[in-house]
């Protein structure tokens, strides 16, 4: 989300021109620096700054000037402690006039460091309790702590101070997109950017908003202005390729999610320095190497067996908790599992020539619907475990008739509030709990007791003893003795999928994974329940008549 970097005076509305003139204090060289800088010349402002700031100069308006060249620069790292300098020195009325604790605030988000941001940005509002930019800084802030009811309440103080605020109605449409409130995100996303048409983000929102809304020719048309505006921008390529991806052209849709690792570097993990595979045969290992959350680790590993083939020799870099699955699923790989944070990576990875992300796989390897063959999973649960979770599932019906075993996973373990109210809840599945016959199996990690202990003799079997997160093995060999596995999106899911279970998905209208099509390409056992402008609710009562009539559990 985009940023101030000083609070607006009396001519401005948010934009980056510093003070000049008596509020540069009189000093020549600082009001010609800072006369560079609102001319868009931060380099040539730099060449006055740098100087000044070896012979010592140190009043809180040089360091103001300093800091705010480096940021536009895009230098945080050097920006940080100039600002913080400025803000410990500073009088609080000279703090408050030149924009100090904003400034710092900005520095500090930057480099990643969000948590920290946000005291600093609400001593900028205690100095400056009017300032719309403030308000609209700390609510970016709020944006990426995913506290969004916050967040909103401060994009919408920063625009009732300032109802132009380009970026007060940029921010306020990203949290009202996160929110998932398509319709009010693409209103403030089109306010801004009818006072500024190229604004970048009011771009993405706009299209991510049509997107939504399911009018795809509209976020189409909307994704390729964004593109043509910002063509090196890599989060509006991206978009765009998600929404090829979503419509079925995988041509052009796999060309730009290669954008994907520079467009959230947040999310996805760095490329380690090797060449790009780009499908050859070589004369030593490929490297492949997950850069994603463990469900898009199983999706993209059905295309694994296919490049170690081509590829002659490969390591697999995978999620510890996935070693044993993966060793035996690819028996042709050395499947290492990835290190922890600052320790060294296995030994193994140092014979790789070239590397491969998983996400870039299906790039190389499936450029066509047709291209998505194979068994129906590709992992096997280790023996001895599937006998024994047999045997506790058979106990469950004692001398009675078997009932059939169905998983629930009602939502992502991922508690977080941009993914709340989207998901469905333990009660929504009375439906199906309370069918005769069925013996339903909560596949959900963490604590959800309470939401069991509600339901009473409806609540699903639950297996303390089993860590569903943590232990991929158990979870594995639990899934491969169910009769059926329904689930949102989530990872429990893809492994099912993986393991060739019969998985039915609620997803919402648009799921970029089905890559245009009614079904999950990836995983022939998996069939998609897709919402729509459907209550949810509607959508499992009509799963649960499917179950109970006896349907053949499986894609259609």
């Amino acid at each position: 989300m985009p940023e101030n970097l000083t609070r607006p005076r009396r001519d401005e509305r948010g934009g980056g021109t510093p003070p000049t003139g008596e509020a540069a204090g009189g000093d020549p060289s600082l009001a010609a620096a800072a006369s560079l800088l609102a001319a868009g010349r931060a380099d040539a402002a730099w060449v006055l700054c740098r100087p000044a700031l070896a012979a010592g100069a140190r009043t809180p308006g040089w360091l103001a000037l300093a800091g705010r060249v480096l940021l536009a620069l895009d230098r945080p790292a050097e920006a940080e402690p100039v600002l913080a300098l400025a803000a410990a020195t500073a009088r609080p009325d000279e703090a408050a006039d030149l924009g100090l604790f904003t400034l710092w605030g900005v520095a500090l988000r930057r480099l990643g460091r969000v948590p920290q941001a946000e005291p600093v940005l609400r001593m900028a509002l205690r100095l400056s309790p009017g300032d719309a930019v403030c308000h609209s800084n700390l609510a970016a802030v709020l944006r990426a702590l995913d506290r969004l009811a916050e967040a909103e309440d401060a994009a919408r103080a920063a625009l009732a101070l300032d109802p132009g605020l380009v970026n007060g109605h940029v921010n306020l449409a990203s949290i009202l997109m996160a929110q998932g409130r398509p319709g009010l995100a693409l209103a403030a996303s089109r306010r801004a950017l009818a006072a500024e048409p190229a604004q970048a983000e009011a771009l993405y929102t706009q299209a991510a908003a049509l997107q939504a809304l399911g009018d795809l020719r509209g976020a189409a048309e909307a994704w390729a202005a964004g593109v043509r505006a910002h063509p090196t921008d890599a989060r509006l390529v991206f978009g765009r390729a998600n929404l090829d991806l979503a419509r079925g052209d995988l041509a052009a849709g796999w060309v730009g999610y290669d954008a994907r690792l520079a467009a959230e570097p947040q999310r996805f993990r760095a490329a380690p320095a090797l060449p790009a595979w780009r499908g050859q045969r070589l004369d030593g290992s490929l490297l492949i190497w997950r850069e994603q959350g463990l469900g898009d680790e199983l999706m993209f590993a059905t295309c694994y067996a296919a490049a170690i083939a081509a590829a002659g020799s490969a390591v697999v870099r995978c999620d510890p908790r996935l070693a044993g699955l993966f060793g035996r699923a690819f028996p042709g790989a050395q499947v290492v599992a990835e290190a922890r944070e600052g320790a060294a990576p296995d030994p193994a990875e140092g014979r790789a020539v070239a590397q491969a992300a998983a996400g870039s796989l299906p790039g190389l390897l499936r450029g066509r619907l047709a291209d998505f063959t194979g068994p129906a999973g590709y992992l096997r649960a280790r023996d001895d475990l599937v006998a024994r979770w047999r045997r506790r599932l058979a106990d469950l019906d004692g001398d009675g008739p078997r009932t059939l075993k169905v998983g629930l996973c009602w939502r992502s373990g991922l508690a977080i509030e941009s993914r709340a109210g989207r998901q469905s809840d333990l009660a929504d599945w009375t439906p199906l709990l309370a069918l005769p016959g069925v013996a339903v199996l909560t596949l959900m990690y963490g604590d959800t007791e309470a939401e069991r202990a509600a339901l009473g003799a409806l609540a699903p079997r639950h297996f303390p003893d089993l860590d569903q997160r943590d232990d991929l093995e158990g979870l594995a060999a639990l899934l491969s003795c169910l009769d059926l596995v329904i689930t949102a999106p989530t990872a429990t899911g893809e492994l099912a999928g993986a393991l060739g279970v019969p998985v039915w998905r609620l997803a919402g209208e648009l799921d970029v994974t089905c890559l245009g099509t009614g079904a999950r390409p990836w995983f022939p056992s998996m069939r998609v329940f897709r919402t729509g402008v459907r209550d949810r609710r509607d959508v499992i009562r009509d799963m649960a008549n499917q179950v109970a009539s006896g349907m053949t559990f499986g894609p259609l």
